[in-house]
């Protein structure tokens, strides 16, 4: 639990080369543009409501922004989803109608995304500046447990200092809704950070991790923290800017499962056989909690069977001085890295082809490759026009569910190879094998742009093979079409949008429609009003009986009391008489006994 006590503000010195060159032919990547301090409201936010095609998800829009800048990078994440608690959450700069854009607030929602509610104070409430950019979320549930309070939400964000990124914030919330938060920002008199700051947990075991590359040099600088009052800061002997050659990095972001995480960048690894601009995806690991982290493991997809056509990263932006990249890092069950970014088929013109997102993931004797989509054009984000001036590029995330047996990837590409607006779409595949199912549209707006999408690094299992992604995305508040930007309206209110794509995958076994003994499992959504949903499996032929306590030992509803057959069952709990408050319920089920407990909140 964390404690209620701010942590200190941190400052450190490392001692660091501020001669770093870049050796590639390409060059560094690109800049990451910083919004007037300004904020332009000549839209009003009750303006026009985007319409969505007939194949898209269900949009709904979580909150407001003073602006699209803050969701603007492809590395950070500010959408996440915790499937034992099944709660959703959202990350993002403010509006000045509860707080400046350099506040950084939270949203959670316990019922699939339909509604939610914002938390306050922010989340940099310590932090008189406000100068938060770009903020990413995790959560850290470490016992995997179905109560709320036990999972904690995290946040990273660069700070700007002096007008530059002279600093790295954190804050933490207890759980989701509480309404207590911590924060310190942290800076190094010999380093400039970048926007790039990923948050991350370690999986099934306590602790929250954030990380971020220097425009000094080409090293990383990591931050973790168990409880929020002792921080350590560190450059992993692995890390340090040699590790690229003086080059540069560009994030994919951390994954952690069962005590193993992982770190992975685009970056300028060395190699044998040289490769077009030098960059390569690779990734370091950690098994004691991010003390100590391993070389990095580099995956040179050029030598991969199913993706030797592509000769090299795709730089989404063209004939420029820089290199402008995107990936998105997650591991499997077994501990394996799985790693999903955009590749360019060879040709002989470097700054024309045919582009592709594909994965490429760790085996226990090298690596494989999977082709998800082929076709996307070089012109597609050109423009840099939409939400945040375009900066994502295709937003390029890799989904699991919590039991690892289903992967899910979703970027945004335009319709045709010459399209300049983009769509977001979506693909899933079984994680024990199988190829990627057919792309679905999940915006299908041929007159948006679509451009500033990210996804919650894990998805919500229904039962009977079905799942549920949750994507993000921002548009312009007031505009129902093309928003292009320049003559300042890309300082323009913003609105956040979380839509979920649920899906049947096939071929995949689920835990649910087999059952293999009795089990109860947690309410869903909970906390709730004035109706939830409650799954137990019946392992063989018996009397069962469901029934709902207060928390005086009084039953207030029997739901279930009849013999059932061997499966699964799903019953719809009405609340809608009784007050609100903790209700318990029980099954049994022949000499099996289990309760849980369940909130309703009215």
């Amino acid at each position: 639990m964390l404690k209620r006590t701010l942590f200190l503000l941190a400052s450190v010195t490392l001692v660091m080369s501020l001669q770093a060159q870049d050796k590639r032919e390409v060059g560094k990547k690109a800049p990451v543009k910083v919004e007037p301090v300004t904020e332009t409201v000549s839209v009003p936010l009750t303006g026009g409501t985007p319409t969505w095609g007939p194949s898209a998800l269900n949009w709904v829009a979580a909150d407001t922004m003073a602006n699209c800048y803050g969701p603007a990078i492809g590395a950070l994440n500010p959408l996440a989803f915790d499937p034992w608690t099944n709660t959703v959450m959202l990350l993002h700069r403010g509006h000045t109608t509860y707080g400046s854009s350099g506040r950084v607030f939270y949203n959670y929602s316990t019922d699939a995304g339909a509604t939610w509610g914002r938390v306050t104070p922010a989340m940099n409430g310590s932090n008189s500046a406000f100068n938060a950019r770009y903020p990413s979320l995790t959560f850290n549930n470490p016992t995997k447990s179905s109560n709320v309070q036990d999972a904690l939400v995290a946040g990273s964000w660069p700070e700007l200092v002096a007008g530059a990124f002279g600093g790295v914030g954190a804050g933490a919330d207890e759980y989701a809704g509480s309404g207590f938060q911590v924060s310190a920002i942290y800076t190094d008199p010999n380093l400039l950070f970048s926007s790039q700051v990923p948050t991350f947990a370690n999986d099934g075991t306590a602790g929250v991790m954030w990380a971020s590359d220097n425009q000094t040099n080409a090293s990383l600088k990591l931050w973790k923290t168990v409880d929020f009052q002792t921080v350590d800061t560190l450059i992993p002997p692995t890390w340090t800017s040699a590790t690229w050659e003086d080059g540069g990095n560009i994030a994919m972001g951390g994954a952690a499962h069962n005590g193993t995480i992982v770190y992975g960048v685009l970056g300028t690894f060395p190699t044998q056989t040289p490769i077009v601009s030098g960059w390569l995806p690779g990734f370091s690991k950690s098994t004691d909690n991010g003390a100590t982290w391993s070389t990095w493991k580099v995956a040179d997809f050029r030598n991969i069977p199913a993706l030797a056509r592509y000769d090299r990263l795709y730089d989404y932006v063209k004939l420029d001085a820089f290199v402008s990249y995107v990936g998105d890092i997650h591991i499997d069950k077994d501990g394996f890295a799985h790693m999903l970014f955009c590749v360019t088929d060879t040709t002989v013109d470097n700054n024309s082809g045919e582009n592709a997102l594909v994965e490429v993931y760790e085996t226990a004797t090298g690596w494989e490759g999977k082709v998800v989509y082929h076709g996307i054009g070089d012109s597609s984000y050109t423009k840099l026009d939409g939400p945040g001036l375009g900066q994502v590029g295709p937003a390029a995330y890799l989904s699991f569910d919590k039991d690892k047996n289903v992967i899910v990837a979703t970027w945004n590409m335009p319709r045709s190879l010459t399209d300049s607006l983009v769509d977001i779409y979506a693909s899933w595949r079984p994680a024990a094998g199988g190829e990627w199912s057919a792309p679905v549209n999940l915006t299908d707006s041929p007159g948006m742009n679509e451009n500033a999408n990210h996804a919650a690094p894990y998805i919500q299992s229904n039962g009977n093979n079905s799942y549920t992604a949750y994507v993000f995305m921002n548009y312009p508040a007031g505009y129902t079409g093309y928003f292009p930007n320049g003559a300042g309206l890309e300082t323009q209110p913003g609105v956040c949008y979380v839509g979920g794509w649920t899906f049947t995958a096939t071929g995949v076994e689920d835990e649910v429609s087999a059952p293999t003994g009795f089990a109860l499992s947690q309410n869903f959504p909970n906390p709730f009003n004035p109706t939830t949903s409650i799954k137990f499996n019946v392992g063989e032929r018996a009397n069962v009986t469901l029934k709902v306590f207060d928390m005086l030992g009084r039953e207030v509803a029997t739901l279930v009391n009849e013999v059932k057959e061997s499966g699964s069952y799903d019953v719809n709990f009405d609340a809608a008489s009784l007050a609100s408050g903790t209700y318990v319920y029980k099954l049994t089920a022949g000499n099996f006994v289990e309760t849980k407990k369940m909130v309703l909140l009215k």
